[in-house]
């Protein structure tokens, strides 16, 4: 038993690490060019499967602390870290919820449709936390709560500031031009991070099987 937790524990700080390095690997997002897309969240998945959740938590604050040490703090009180620590956080919870009981190889359309859940429900936790505090806080330098900001945020803005075009559809006219802005540029932006995410991971899935049948032993 104390083997494989010590292999478990090798190889959550395995992946963490691993994290890290396609965290660096970016893709340019085209919408929002101060945006890119990265495959960091892999891990998280791989780390629930093979490991199980508890496990994926710890690669979750794994991959936060090993980015601040190689990469230093992105953005006032480190809230590029903070936001990819509950991008992972999301991902984790939901998965485990949602998907992770599901075989693909015998109910892949179940399998997918979860997913796509999963990171619906992701999109929508990074949609919330860049409207009350993230975008904030980027834009004053500052720990900032979205009511604090002494200045009126829009699409525009960012346009105006990034040289982008983006455009506000009709349906979000329900929201504050703050929170239409917010909407259109990141909930589109993580939705498809998590799909190619989901994506990428279900190609893998066959080497973690294999890997795991060979490395990792229940206690």
């Amino acid at each position: 038993m104390e083997s494989t937790k010590t292999q478990k524990m090798v190889l959550a700080a395995m992946l963490a690490a691993l994290g890290m390095i396609l965290n660096l690997i970016e893709i340019p997002y085209p919408f929002a060019p101060w945006l890119n897309l990265d495959l960091s969240e892999i891990v998280v998945l791989v780390a629930i499967s093979t490991l199980g959740f508890i496990p994926a938590l710890f690669v979750c604050i794994c991959k936060f602390v090993v980015s601040i040490l190689f990469k230093g703090p992105v953005g006032p009180i480190a809230i590029g870290q903070i936001a990819a620590l509950i991008a992972s956080l999301s991902i984790c919870v939901t998965y485990s919820l949602l998907a992770q009981k599901i075989d693909p190889e015998k109910n892949l359309k179940n399998y997918f449709l979860d997913m796509v859940l999963t990171m619906l429900v992701f999109a929508f936790i990074m949609f919330v936390i860049n409207y009350f505090f993230v975008t904030p806080t980027y834009l004053m330098q500052k720990p900032t709560w979205y009511t604090q900001m002494p200045f009126t945020v829009d699409i525009q803005a960012f346009n105006q500031q990034y040289g982008s075009n983006i455009s506000i559809p009709k349906f979000l006219s329900f929201l504050s031009p703050y929170g239409q802005a917010i909407f259109i540029i990141y909930f589109p932006f993580n939705f498809i991070k998590g799909i190619i995410t989901g994506i990428v991971y279900y190609l893998v899935r066959p080497v973690e099987k294999r890997f795991k049948s060979k490395y990792i032993k229940e206690a």
